[in-house]
C-alpha cells in the first residue's frame, strides 16, 4: 500500500486501539478483530473480500496508523506492536 495511502486511512469513531484485540496467535502470526477491520474497511472505501484474500498490506497499515496516532494522543504503549515495530516492516 502506498504511503500516501496510511496519510489518508480513516479510523472508526468511537473505537480505540485495544479494540482490535491484537493477540500473537503463532510464532510468526497474529490474529484482530476482523470485524473492526471489516468496518475499517467499509469507511475507507475497500473490498473487505479482496483484502481477506491478502490481508497483510492493508492490516499493516491499519495497525500502523492507528497505533501512531494511539500513542500519538498518550495511549500507552502495546507490547505486542513493540515487539512487531522492532522486527520491521513484514506482519504476518
Amino acid at each position: 500500500m502506498p504511503t500516501d495511502s496510511l496519510l489518508t486511512l480513516k479510523l472508526p469513531e468511537g473505537y480505540v486501539f485495544a479494540d482490535l484485540k491484537l493477540r500473537r496467535c503463532a510464532a510468526d502470526a497474529i490474529d484482530l478483530d476482523m470485524d473492526l477491520v471489516q468496518l475499517i474497511c467499509k469507511i475507507n472505501g475497500l473490498d473487505f473480500d479482496k483484502v481477506c484474500q491478502n490481508p497483510g498490506p492493508v492490516v499493516t497499515s491499519i495497525l500502523t496508523v492507528w497505533y501512531k496516532s494511539h500513542i500519538a494522543a498518550g495511549g500507552e504503549p502495546d507490547a505486542l506492536m513493540e515487539a512487531l515495530k522492532s522486527q520491521g516492516p513484514s506482519l504476518n
